[in-house]
């Protein structure tokens, strides 16, 4: 009689709905979404009310009165459950330390690297210029004029 309104429960003695004990429920892995265990709780009613051609009834108050209580429920074995934990889990904390890993080196590298172009710069690296390096295709006469500029 979970969720049937005080009317209707309070006509029959011994029932005390439970949200705990009288609920659906489904228990869920939440990085994968696998259903670890669950239950479904399903209780059937007939509503009574007093009919005139029926002598019997004359004292019936209407009311829903309980007739059948299902309770079925499922929940993964302990193989299943290793099963996930060590195919799955160990994957997924593994990539979570790799995930750290990658950006501690990304905040490293975001903070050297602009600390040694500027020392570069500061010590007078940055103004080397290039010579022109000598190839099959380049003659002496064009390396002699650039050397001239």
């Amino acid at each position: 009689m979970l969720g049937a309104a005080e009317e209707y429960t309070a006509l029959i003695d011994g029932l005390d709905p439970d949200p705990e004990r009288h609920q659906i429920f489904v228990d869920v892995e939440p990085y994968t979404g696998t259903p670890l265990n669950g239950g479904k709780r399903v209780q059937f009613n007939m509503f009574l009310r007093r009919i005139d051609a029926i002598k019997l009834t004359d004292r019936l108050q209407p009311t829903l009165f309980p007739v059948i209580w299902i309770d079925e429920g499922i929940a993964l074995n302990e193989d299943m459950v290793k099963l996930i934990d060590d195919s799955l889990m160990k994957v997924l904390s593994l990539l979570d330390i790799v995930q750290w890993v990658l950006i501690g080196v990304g905040l490293l590298l975001a903070t050297l690297l602009p600390i040694v172009f500027f020392v570069k710069r500061c010590r007078g690296d940055g103004d080397r210029t290039v010579s022109p390096a000598v190839t099959a295709t380049t003659s002496a006469a064009s390396l002699s004029t650039a050397v001239n500029k």
